[in-house]
């Protein structure tokens, strides 16, 4: 079982504002930011105003049966120029694709950059629909249900995907009406890359953290909205994690029976429905629940009801073991904060790079291999570095150069867990491995995706891989940027 969205009526809208020709994804995110614009009167021509566009896989549905010869747009970055270049603000928009916690951890990277001055404000848009590519995959883990999904419940059997978009407008200035967004974390479980935590801290020190910038304790949390999958494993972490967060007593729901998981738009649309449920007081059922199934226990109800409100927390957690939790807040609850903004002194300590068969420290070549395979030379470059890591031969190419480089990154650096985050990103995200789930189900239909290749076509599991080998669980986020130079861009998916 699914949501999706009416193609008739989303053709009708595109045609309307002409941008018919357009990829669906695009169309749709066009249409969601155009009616943000209308609500707010605030234009991206603005060049104080920024764009975030938060997704797990953007346009993927253009791979379908053109594997050999990919649409360009196929690359989350092109995408988001495309999206861009409608509005005239190629030059201020940045993606996130960050698994199923994206549009939390856009959420979050809007309010830093405001408060870095970088923006007034931000436009953050997250949005996903469902392909063949994405139903197969998620097919493949057995983790869909037939029927709507029961979050926390005993008897739940498995997620309900769906497709959307949502917009958020973030900005320095507002009124005593609008909502604020108050506190903002991302961690890792350095666990695993498809399983979630076994006993919810990841999860737990992105909550804290959160709530320690937002200046809230658990007795001022209202209710959370969890992200609620309605899998085993996630619903019991989540119920660890709460509890761990000291908020075992606050009223706990999941929106996903409503619209299924919409993956890089739920963390943006969930929101929406949480600063209403602020404002109007009204908390909302979680539908199908009736008998608790997690190991702590935690208040669920199925039915809508009146709550007094002062601040709610957010959370998502996905693939690559990573989790994300903010604070939504009543502007009349919302502690003053007198923070010092003076920017500590960052500095450059080592530089790795890897390339043309070489790695380089400092610009100091330290390793060369005549051996023009990728695959043959980053196998010989990870024995190089000493590695025992088995599974490092069953990752994918992009995870096996984070990896590498990682390696040679962090050697003989000493951290804390909660010491060390991470941002990645690169122009291709991770179609090596699209390419190779995307043929094995064009051959071979659902039954051919395996698990083992399909969690890798999700970029940020790289992250996940280095999060494990070197206990990381600080923030971790993954972006698309721009090849710097587009003349050999079919190429740069390995």
């Amino acid at each position: 079982m699914a949501a999706t969205l009416s193609q008739e009526r989303l053709q009708q809208q595109a045609e309307a504002i002409g941008v018919s020709g357009y990829p669906r994804m695009e169309q749709l995110f066009i249409l969601t930011i155009n009616e943000l614009i209308r609500q707010s009167g605030q234009t991206l021509e603005d060049k104080t105003c920024g764009l975030i566009l938060s997704t797990t896989k953007g346009n993927i549905d253009l791979l379908a049966r053109h594997t050999e010869h990919p649409d360009e747009a196929v690359f989350l970055w092109k995408m988001a120029e495309n999206i861009a270049g409608y509005f005239h603000a190629e030059e201020r928009v940045h993606v996130i694709s960050n698994a199923c916690i994206s549009g939390v951890s856009a959420l979050i990277a809007g309010k830093r950059m405001i408060e870095n001055g970088i923006y007034r404000r931000v436009i953050v848009a997250g949005g996903d629909l469902l392909s063949h590519f994405i139903t197969s995959g998620f097919g493949s883990f057995r983790s869909l249900s037939s029927r709507p999904c029961r979050p926390y419940d005993s008897s739940r059997d498995g997620l309900n995907l769906g497709e959307a978009c949502g917009a958020v407008l973030l900005s320095s200035e507002g009124t005593e009406e609008h909502v604020i967004l108050s506190g903002g974390a991302v961690s890792n479980d350095a666990n695993h890359i498809s399983g979630p935590s076994r006993t919810g801290d990841g999860l737990y020190f992105a909550i804290r953290q959160a709530m320690q910038e937002a200046g809230t304790a658990p007795q001022d949390i209202s209710f959370v909205n969890a992200h609620g999958t309605a899998t085993l494993y996630n619903d019991e972490m989540e119920s660890k994690a709460l509890t761990l967060a000291h908020l075992e007593q606050v009223p706990v729901h999941s929106l996903k029976p409503y619209f299924g998981h919409t993956l890089g738009a739920s963390g943006i649309i969930e929101s929406i429905v949480c600063m209403h449920e602020l404002k109007q007081g009204i908390l909302f059922g979680t539908p199908g629940y009736e008998t608790p199934g997690i190991p702590m226990p935690i208040p669920v109800y199925a039915t809508h009801r009146s709550i007094p409100m002062k601040h709610c927390v957010k959370t998502a957690s996905g693939f690559g073991g990573c989790n994300a939790a903010i604070v939504l807040s009543l502007p009349e609850y919302t502690p003053f904060k007198d923070e010092d903004n003076t920017l500590p002194e960052i500095r450059c300590t080592r530089e790795v790079r890897i390339e043309n068969s070489s790695v380089f420290i400092n610009n100091e070549l330290i390793f060369h291999s005549e051996e023009p395979d990728f695959g043959t030379f980053i196998r010989d470059t990870y024995k190089k570095t000493c590695g025992n890591n088995l599974k490092f031969y069953k990752m994918d190419d992009l995870c096996k150069l984070g990896y590498v480089a990682a390696e040679y990154l962090l050697e003989g650096k000493t951290f804390a867990p909660l010491e060390m985050g991470m941002l990645l990103a690169n122009a291709a995200s991770s179609l090596h491995t699209d390419i190779r789930h995307q043929q094995l189900i064009d051959r071979e239909g659902d039954q051919a995706a395996s698990p083992a290749v399909f969690v890798y076509t999700l970029p940020n599991v790289v992250s996940g891989e280095i999060c494990i080998r070197h206990k990381i669980q600080g923030e971790n986020t993954f972006s698309s940027l721009k090849p710097i130079s587009r003349k050999n861009w079919k190429d740069t998916h390995v």
